[in-house]
C-alpha cells in the first residue's frame, strides 16, 4: 500500500472518528436542551458560581499580564512602523471587546472549569454512578449536563467582560508608563463599534454553552478506569479549545 492510500486512509477514520464525535456532541445538546423544564435550577447556579467566582482570580491575572505584553509589543511595531502611539488604545480596545477578550477568557476557562467537569463526571461516570441515576430513574443530561451548560452560558459573560477590561486597563498602564501615551489617547472609543460589541457577546455565549458540552461528553463518555478519566481530561480540554477556536471563526472571526 502506498503512502499516499495510507495517508488518504488515515484522514478518513479521522474524519469518520470526528464526525461521530461532533454527532455525539450534538446530540447530548438536543437531549439538555429538551430536559431544561427538568433541570434543578439551584444546581444551574452554582456551576455559574464554579465558573464565574472561582475562576475570576485566575482569568484576571492571566489577562493583566497578557494584556500589558500585546499593548508593549504593538507600541513596539507602531513606532517602527507609523510612529503614531495614538491608535493603540482604539485598536486594543476593539480587539478586546470583539476577539481577545472574550476567545481567550474561554480558553482559560476550558482549561480549568472544563477539566474540573470532565473529572467529575468522569469520576461518576467510572464508578458506576451514572448508571445508579438511570435506575432511580433520572435522566443523566437533566440532572447532570443541563445544570452545568446554563451555568455556563450565564457565568461566561460576565467573566470576559471582566477579562477583557483588565486587559484594557492593564495594557494602558504599560503604555502609559513604558511609552508615555496619554490616557485621553489610550480611552478613545473611535474604533469601536455596535457590531463589534454585539459579536463580543455573542461569541461569550456560545463559548459559555460549547465548553461545559464538550467537556460533559468526555466526562460521560470515559471508560477504563482511572486512566479514563485522565483521558477525559485531556479529552475536554482540547475539544472544549478547539471548540472555541471553531466558533470564534463562525461567529465572526
Amino acid at each position: 500500500m502506498s503512502v499516499a492510500v495510507q495517508a488518504l486512509a488515515w484522514l478518513g477514520r479521522g474524519g469518520h472518528a470526528l464526525g461521530a464525535e461532533v454527532a455525539g456532541i450534538l446530540a447530548l445538546l438536543r437531549r439538555s436542551t429538551t430536559a431544561l423544564r427538568r433541570m434543578e435550577g439551584r444546581e444551574a447556579l452554582r456551576q455559574a458560581y464554579e465558573l464565574g467566582n472561582r475562576s475570576l482570580f485566575f482569568v484576571l491575572v492571566i489577562m493583566s499580564f497578557t494584556g500589558a505584553i500585546m499593548v508593549v509589543q504593538a507600541c513596539v511595531q507602531a513606532q517602527r512602523i507609523i510612529g503614531d502611539l495614538t491608535v493603540i488604545g482604539p485598536g486594543f480596545l476593539q480587539l478586546c471587546v470583539r476577539e481577545f477578550g472574550p476567545t481567550i477568557v474561554a480558553l482559560m476557562i476550558a482549561a480549568r472549569y472544563g477539566a474540573g467537569i470532565a473529572a467529575e463526571l468522569g469520576a461518576m461516570q467510572i464508578t458506576e454512578q451514572v448508571d445508579a441515576l438511570r435506575l432511580c430513574g433520572a435522566d443523566a443530561p437533566s440532572f447532570l449536563v443541563a445544570p452545568r451548560v446554563v451555568g455556563g452560558l450565564i457565568g461566561m459573560l460576565p467573566v470576559a467582560i471582566l477579562g477583557s477590561a483588565t486587559a484594557f486597563i492593564s495594557g494602558g498602564v504599560a503604555a502609559r508608563y513604558a511609552f508615555g501615551v496619554g490616557w485621553e489617547n489610550y480611552l478613545r472609543l473611535t474604533l469601536v463599534e455596535y457590531g463589534d460589541v454585539v459579536v463580543g457577546v455573542a461569541k461569550a455565549v456560545s463559548y459559555g454553552i460549547a465548553v461545559p458540552l464538550v467537556s460533559s461528553y468526555a466526562g460521560l463518555n470515559a471508560r477504563g478506569g482511572a486512566p479514563g478519566v485522565g483521558r477525559a481530561t485531556t479529552y475536554a480540554v482540547i475539544g472544549s479549545s478547539v471548540g472555541v477556536l471553531f466558533l470564534d471563526l463562525v461567529v465572526g472571526g
